[in-house]
Formats: C-alpha cells, structure tokens, sequence
C-alpha cells in the first residue's frame, strides 16, 4: 500500500510539475507577445508623433524673421488692476470678451458664448454697472464695434468661413445686421480683428493675417505669432460709393486699430513686431515700415492687442500677451515654430500670458510720445480688450466674462 501511494504521489508531483513548466512556458509565450506588441506600439506612437510634429502639413508654414529689440523702462506710473470682486462689471453666461467701448455714460462690449467658432454666438452688451442688456447678437465671433457719427454700429463679424463687416442701424439693434463687405477680389475677408469709424463716414477695419480661421481670432493671432507671415492688413470702406481700399499691408498680426479725434491718425498695432504703427488715413497701398510708415511705439515688452484713444489724445495699448523669450530667439528657426504649430492650441497656450508683474496695457500721450501709465497686478491669459471711461479704465481679459478695471 505504502509503494502504491509512492508511486501515485510520484505521479501526481510529475503532473504537477508538468502542468507548471506548461503555465510557465505559456505565460512566457504571453510576456512576449506583449513585449513585442508594445515595442510595436510604441513605436507606433512614436512615427505618429514626429508626424504631427514634425511632417504632417500645416495651413501657415513659418516664415524667418527678425526679432525687435525690447525697449527700456519709461519711468511711467504703475497703477494696479483692481482685484477686488466687487469692482467688476459681470456680464453674465458669456466666456470673453473681444471688445469695449464707451457711449453716453454706458459700456458696450462685445461678449461671445461657445468653445467652438462654429457653435458660437456673440452678443452686443450694455451695461450701467449694475443692468446688462444684449443689444444683438451674430452668429460666430464679433471681434470689434465702433459707433458712427450717426449713432450706427459698425461690426466685424467672424466665423468658419471668414470674416464679415457689418452695420446695424441705431434703430433696429437687436433685429436683423447687415452685411456690407465678405469678400475681396473674390477671396474672403479672413480673421477680422478691428474696427473704427471715421468723422467722415469712412470705415477702417484690420484682418489679421491670411491664416485659418476655424480657431476664432484668437487661434488666427497665436497662428500668426508663431508663423510670422506678416499678411496682416488694414483696410477702408467708404460707405458713399461702397469701394473697400487698402491701407497698409505687411503687418504680422493686424490686432488693433485706433482713430484720432479728427480722423486724420490711424494707429495700427502689429502683434509679432511689438509694435504700433501711425499712418495718415488718408494713405492708400502703404506697407508696414515703408514709405510713409512710421512706427509710433516699438519695441514694446509684450504682444499689442486692441488701442483706444481717449479725448485727452492718450493711447491705450493693451498687450494680448507677454513676450515670449523661446519665440524670439527661434526666429530664425522655422523648425521648432512648425513644431509649435503643430502642437495644437493647449500646448500653444503655454508659451504665452501674463504674470501679475507684466503689463497688461499701457498708455501715451500721442501729442509727445511721453509715457503716462503702465497698468499691471493681474494674472490672467490675455489682456483682449481696453477702454478708457472717465476716471476708470475698463479691461477685457481672455475667458473671462466681467470687466476688470482700474482708476486713473
């Protein structure tokens, strides 16, 4: 008995045995496989994004460029932005705001709604400070407004298939807006960023750059930044023989736009030159740092968005965001900015901003150049919109639906 249970314990131990050495076999077989399927896949990622970053086609290829030198201080007054909450002017369920203006004791700014360009809408806000009220409303992004010696409201539009500008009557806000200029030549108008209606009746609009639009203006901005094409332009509509004509061209990013008084001053900012540009309004065909070009401001620390004039000739110069030391010291290096353009708005996002150390606008007097106030003590993504009322200044910031402000 004792040999036969031996003999069956022997048995069952070589069983076992085998049965491990077989576990053991598939379970190496198995470790294999996967380390084969995930070298595969590895690599797999691996060709996937030096594609994306480095070979897949992309709609503005870099162009090389010479970066500005960065000016000195000016010795202007700091004055901070207010971060007290109840100093803000709330404008409801909006996520930014691309524009403001001043009228008759009220605000008016331009609020958008919508991730998406193509599900976006964008309101014409009023507001009291204590009341908000949507005037009208677009569809897509309405990127900049000015009122005409009429009281009209003069609109650039934009949305997946291009920009648009616009007018609305005084007496019929909030019905139907209408269309006056879509094209040019034939070709869509691209990223309008700006607008300004002129004493007599003539209408000056910027579009950014001939870049993609599907992002919105501020994808079309960043776009530009990174590419540096300097195809941005200014144009003029005159409403008496409804002609468009150009102003001047060769601006690396057409961000801003402000008129003097008398309508005899235009003042353009150029977002990748870092700087503003003070043409006569009269001029037809100029082109940036030409002949009767001159640059008003340069070397300025941070990327220039949207201008206003106050009545006492001081320009407003909010910065869309802080000067990026990687961007201009590749320059010169298309490779590693068509790397950035491709890296998709999150990661584009990271190379810009500003601290609460950087400024988010400045301000000149236009009569002597003289620097009379730089503003700062607010974080935030961008500084997207600015206007002087009274004793304050009123601010927009990128993704944000209240109205920062500070006092003068």
């Amino acid at each position: 008995w004792m040999r036969r249970a031996n003999r069956a314990n022997a048995m069952a131990a070589r069983r076992r045995a085998e049965y491990a050495a077989q576990m053991a076999a598939e379970r190496d077989a198995m470790l294999k496989r996967f380390r084969t399927a995930s070298t595969v896949f590895g690599v797999g990622i691996l060709l996937v994004l030096v594609y994306a970053l480095g070979f897949r086609p992309i709609d503005t290829p870099p162009q090389t460029y010479k970066a500005p030198d960065l000016r000195q201080e000016t010795g202007a007054m700091q004055t901070a932005v207010s971060t007290d909450r109840k100093t803000r002017l709330e404008l409801g369920e909006y996520q930014g705001v691309d524009c403001i203006h001043a009228k008759d004791g009220l605000l008016y700014a331009a609020a958008w709604d919508g991730a998406a360009l193509k599900k976006r809408t964008s309101d014409l806000v009023r507001t009291d400070g204590g009341h908000s009220a949507a005037i009208l409303s677009v569809e897509g992004e309405l990127t900049g407004f000015a009122f005409d010696a009429a009281g009209d409201v003069w609109l650039t539009q934009l949305t997946t298939t291009g920009g648009t500008l616009c007018r609305a009557k005084h007496d019929s806000w909030g019905a139907a807006v209408e269309q006056v200029v879509t094209q040019l030549d034939g070709a869509p108008l691209g990223a309008l960023s700006a607008v300004e209606a002129g004493p007599d009746g003539k209408v000056y609009f910027a579009a950014a750059a001939e870049t993609s639009v599907k992002n919105g203006l501020e994808g079309a901005l960043r776009t530009e930044l990174l590419a540096h094409t300097g195809t941005g332009w200014v144009y003029v509509y005159d409403p008496a023989d409804r002609s468009v004509q150009r102003v001047l061209g060769g601006i690396a990013g057409a961000s801003g736009l402000a008129l003097s008084e008398d309508g005899g001053t235009l003042y353009v900012s150029d977002l990748g030159s870092r700087c503003v540009w003070a043409v006569d309004a009269d001029a037809r065909e100029l082109t940036a740092g030409g002949k009767n070009c001159k640059s008003f401001l340069s070397g300025l620390p941070g990327y220039p968005g949207a201008l206003a004039l106050d009545e006492d000739g001081i320009l407003y110069v909010s910065y869309r965001w802080a000067r990026s030391n990687w961007l201009e010291k590749n320059a010169d290096r298309t490779l590693l900015r068509s790397i950035a353009l491709r890296a998709g708005e999150n990661m584009q996002q990271k190379l810009f901003g500003l601290s609460a150390d950087a400024p988010c606008t400045e301000a000149v007097d236009t009569a002597d150049g003289s620097w009379e106030r730089t503003f700062t003590g607010r974080e935030m993504d961008g500084c997207t919109a600015v206007c002087p009322a009274g004793s304050k200044v009123y601010f927009g910031a990128a993704g944000s639906a209240s109205l920062l402000s500070a006092r003068v």
